[in-house]
């Protein structure tokens, strides 16, 4: 009967809230329906015919109620005729049998209503019910005094047994409110956890994504100080290198394949950056940026360019490729006083902006197949530590001529 009950009060509109209001009341209905009959047979059996119609009115009225939740499937008119019952009909029944002690209490299911509205309808329409339930209790406690009733009493022997039963069942029915909240609450506590659970995946997702796109630092100041970012840098080394006769290769293979290929030549350059302490800035094209020196300063970042240089040029003659088995790559390095900074407000990155920037630049694309070209200071800083070949003074597009030189290899071990 409970789930038939249910499944036609159901509506398809209906929020979980409203579900879960529905599922609560109908069992509670079913109770006073249940309860109103047995008193009704209960008094009817000790002569107090009289009165019976009164908790059978009751059980009538909470059926009608489940009636109309059924043809409605509105919760708030169902609720409001029950309020309406238990505010009357147990009042009107304790004056009418002996008061408040010779009934036990039964007045007191008045505050089921209360309850309910705490329940099924806001805290304000509960406050309201409950002054209004005062009222009619003050009532019915001054009515047993000033206009006793004509109805016969209950049996004095009686009246004990009903104040257990009826306190009783008033105290079990607290409790289950309360119980019903405290898991109410579990319920929303647990949603809440989950959902801050969710939130904190969401955030270290987007947190580990940021940190991937810029350094940790910098991500981090972003998060706090949103705006552009620009700090200086004095001693910068900044790496180029650019796969050789790309371009045709583009045009002769699948796009699925190029980018595969991209792919695995530079998660290969991001193991080697991370090795030899070079932040990567970007990939443009088939073109890697490297620098070391920031976004904090280290120790010769010239020298760990020329090695990430040199592993770089190592392992793209070992990689293997069927469409492209001729790989090679132009090398350019220089070093100077870089600005490195963010700017923009949406697709930002870490950037660097500078005359050793350009410069490493155009020693890439000036530069040779296979061969890694420096500027004279990025010489000067390796001294005798790397093996070079002077390839004199050439004229490089925006600077004018100068001087360069190809790292060879290393003079020691590394």
């Amino acid at each position: 009967m409970l789930r038939s009950i249910l499944q036609r009060a159901s509506r398809p509109g209906d929020l979980a809230a409203d579900t879960r209001d529905k599922q609560l009341f109908v069992p509670m209905a079913l109770v006073a329906i249940s309860l109103g009959l047995l008193i009704a047979v209960v008094e009817y059996a000790f002569g107090l015919r009289a009165v019976a119609w009164m908790p059978l009115a009751l059980a009538l009225s909470f059926a009608l109620n489940l009636a109309l939740l059924v043809l409605s499937g509105s919760l708030a008119l169902s609720h409001t005729l029950a309020f309406l019952a238990l505010l009357i009909l147990p009042a009107l029944h304790q004056w009418s049998l002996g008061g408040f002690l010779a009934t036990g209490g039964i007045s007191l299911w008045g505050l089921g209503g209360p309850f309910g509205a705490i329940i099924f309808r806001s805290s304000r329409e509960a406050l309201a019910q409950f002054l209004l339930f005062l009222l009619v209790f003050a009532l019915a406690i001054l009515g047993e005094r000033y206009y006793p009733s004509e109805y016969a009493g209950i049996p004095g022997h009686i009246s004990l047994y009903l104040l257990i039963v009826n306190l009783s069942l008033f105290m079990s029915f607290v409790l289950l409110n309360v119980m019903h909240f405290r898991h109410q609450r579990d319920q929303a506590m647990a949603a809440l956890d989950r959902e801050h659970g969710l939130l904190r995946l969401e955030q270290g997702k987007s947190e580990r994504l940021l940190l991937n796109i810029l350094p940790e630092r910098i991500a981090l100041r972003l998060k706090n100080e949103p705006g552009y970012i620009a700090e200086a840098f004095s001693d910068v080394c900044v790496l180029f290198a650019d796969i050789v006769n790309f371009t045709p290769l583009s045009a002769r293979i699948a796009p699925e394949r190029l980018v595969a290929i991209l792919n695995e030549v530079f998660s290969r350059f991001d193991v080697l950056a991370e090795k030899h302490g070079l932040e990567k800035i970007k990939t443009i094209g088939d073109a890697y940026m490297a620098a070391a020196g920031l976004p904090d300063p280290v120790e010769s970042p010239a020298r760990r360019c020329a090695h990430m240089a040199l592993a770089m040029r190592d392992l793209i003659s070992d990689l293997h490729f069927e469409e492209a088995p001729d790989l090679n790559l132009r090398i350019g390095l220089a070093s100077g006083p870089v600005v490195a900074g963010v700017i923009g407000s949406k697709k930002f990155i870490y950037d660097l902006w500078g005359d050793a920037v350009n410069t490493a630049s155009r020693m890439e694309s000036q530069g040779s197949a296979g061969q890694i070209q420096v500027t004279e200071r990025v010489r000067d800083e390796l001294d005798t530590e790397f093996l070079f070949q002077d390839r004199g003074t050439i004229e490089i597009k925006g600077k004018g001529p100068l001087r360069t030189f190809f790292l060879r290899g290393t003079a020691t071990p590394s």
